[in-house]
């Protein structure tokens, strides 16, 4: 997919309600390998289990959580564009 292609995606995802417009507002345990930060309202590592929310291809890195549940899974590339658009 081309950037235009999934800014194109992002603003159908985030239209839908699938991603927010909003940062993530829940925070959750850091993992260990993070030294001094007790919560964090991302998950940064990698690979991840779920395919990305914008892309669907597998092995993304960063985890977002949201009321309800909802949690967005992405690959730093595709984030980047998303905070883009979000901005």
């Amino acid at each position: 997919m081309t950037d235009a292609d999934l800014r194109a995606k992002i603003r159908g995802l985030t239209a839908s309600g699938v991603l927010s417009k909003e940062p993530a507002p829940i925070e959750r345990p850091a993992p260990t390998s993070t030294p001094g930060n007790k919560r964090s309202k991302i998950l940064a590592g990698g690979p991840l289990h779920d395919p990305c929310t914008i892309c669907g291809e597998p092995g993304p890195q960063i985890q977002y959580f949201y009321i309800a549940g909802l949690v967005v899974s992405v690959h730093a590339a595709c984030d980047a564009l998303w905070q883009r658009e979000r901005a």
